[in-house]
């Protein structure tokens, strides 16, 4: 009888992972490269007026939805990374085939975590499913099954981790990815859940729902994100998109997100739900360029049938395939093309037609969208990444109403000063800048809290320098 059962769990595994793909695994180190890439080979993405018809009214309607979750919810402008993920689809999974579990790598999540923190950040963008390799979990039928409870309490863990440190995660659930003939992912079975409506339905009731569940208006929480670029996977959008198995339509996409937004929603009323668009292409309507904006409450409502599956606030990836046409650094937020709030969820941290790195971040905030997110931590070096989100928190406390700082409290000691000095005296989130005698500033920071007050100096040459604080404040120290 053990060997007749033994035969049967090797049939089940075998049928389950038969239609896997083989490819060897890997980290996907220049993934955004061949995303890049596959988009300059896609002339109805580059070209999009001689590819698509506009609707022929295709003016902007905003929802009493859109406007008061927007407004109520998107306030302060997001500053962050993403990470998306340490290890490619298997940050939390299993392995179909042999069983293995993977679990999140805390310690290098909470090394991302300080560093986002110490350079102003208060949001970190990371991918859940990814592709499906791991996560969900298919049943014979090709349906996903329940969660193993271990999903659950890894998404918890990293959620408290970030909570600790006064730091948010945007949870992203699926990528293009699903659809690509990537390691160990079954893009038939994934095809599906996007396609059936039984399959989706296995899904949303067995996957997201108890996760959604689980996790509850977790104060770790930023948002959930239904995709990361869907459009790669459709067959408008994406038909010159090498490497993938399966394709889907649009509209596909939109019902997709209309069913998960709705069941999120259903369950957790207070949290917040988005999208990651292409870009301007897909997410903003303009007429003039060929843009259309597929997520609206209506559209979605209309494919889906949900009138709660709609968004709370947009996010959308730039990269300079799109031009400085759809470029967010070079285009106000305008209400009359956008109807929610939108933050800038994916850019590269390089020099942008004429626009510094380091900028950009206060460029987005100046032109009044929504939050920056850059990328990301597995694709660029920190030192890119760091002075945008401390630049952009420069800029939010230069203009925000901060009570200045007592100097009568306001220490700093040693004074004369090796390498470490210690501010005492000051209060939660203060800008620290130092400059020299010719006062260029030679070391900016942001110290998050009260017991977080200690900067290194070791860098700089011997001589008098200014700390200023706050933008109130100065303070002379020697450095020895």
């Amino acid at each position: 009888m053990k060997t007749i059962i033994k035969l049967m769990v090797t049939l089940f595994v075998c049928q389950l992972s038969a239609q896997r793909s083989k490819k060897p695994w890997h980290n996907h180190e220049n993934y955004k490269e061949d995303v890049i890439k596959a988009i300059k080979q896609s002339p109805e993405i580059l070209n999009p007026k001689e590819f698509f018809d506009f609707p022929e009214e295709s003016t902007t309607i905003i929802s009493s939805n859109s406007q008061q979750q927007s407004d109520a919810n998107v306030s302060e402008f997001v500053n962050g990374i993403n990470i998306a993920w340490v290890s490619f689809g298997r940050d939390i999974g299993v392995d179909p085939e042999y069983g293995t579990e993977y679990h999140p790598d805390l310690d290098t999540f909470s090394l991302v975590m300080d560093k986002v923190v110490n350079a102003g950040g208060n949001v970190l963008r990371w991918w859940y499913h990814t592709n499906g390799s791991t996560n969900p979990v298919y049943d014979m039928d090709q349906k996903v099954t329940n969660n193993p409870a271990f999903f659950h309490e890894d998404v918890i863990k990293i959620l408290d981790l970030a909570a600790s440190k006064e730091l948010q995660i945007q949870i992203c659930l699926w990528s293009f990815d699903m659809l690509k003939d990537q390691w160990n992912v079954d893009a038939v079975a994934n095809k599906k859940v996007l396609t059936e409506d039984e399959n989706m339905e296995a899904y949303l009731t067995n996957a997201l729902i108890p996760l959604v569940q689980a996790v509850g208006d977790h104060p770790g929480l930023y948002a959930w994100e239904i995709f990361n670029e869907a459009e790669g996977m459709t067959t408008e959008f994406g038909s010159h998109w090498p490497g993938f198995i399966e394709k889907v339509s649009i509209v596909d996409i939109q019902k997709f997100i209309n069913k998960a937004s709705a069941a999120i929603r259903r369950v957790e009323p207070n949290v917040m739900i988005t999208n990651g668009a292409l870009g301007f292409l897909t997410n903003v309507d303009d007429i003039d360029l060929g843009y259309q904006n597929y997520y609206t409450d209506q559209k979605l409502a209309e494919i889906g049938g949900e009138s709660e599956g709609y968004l709370d606030f947009y996010n959308i990836h730039y990269y300079n395939w799109a031009g400085e046409n759809g470029s967010p650094f070079h285009n106000f937020y305008d209400v009359q093309k956008i109807d929610k709030k939108a933050v800038i969820a994916e850019y590269y941290p390089d020099n942008t037609f004429g626009i510094e790195a380091e900028y950009l971040g206060v460029v987005l905030k100046e032109n009044e969208w929504h939050g920056s997110l850059v990328w990301s931590w597995t694709d660029r070096p920190w030192n890119t990444m760091e002075p945008i989100m401390i630049n952009i928190e420069s800029n939010i406390l230069s203009v925000s109403d901060i009570a200045p700082l007592d100097s009568s409290k306001v220490i700093l000691t040693p004074n004369p000063v090796d390498n470490l000095v210690t501010i005492h005296g000051i209060t939660k989130r203060t800008l620290v800048q130092i400059s020299d005698i010719t006062g260029k500033t030679v070391f900016k920071t942001i110290l998050n809290s009260s017991f977080q007050n200690v900067i290194d100096l070791g860098g700089l040459q011997e001589g008098m320098y200014h700390v200023t604080l706050n933008d109130t404040m100065v303070k002379r120290i020697l450095k020895k």
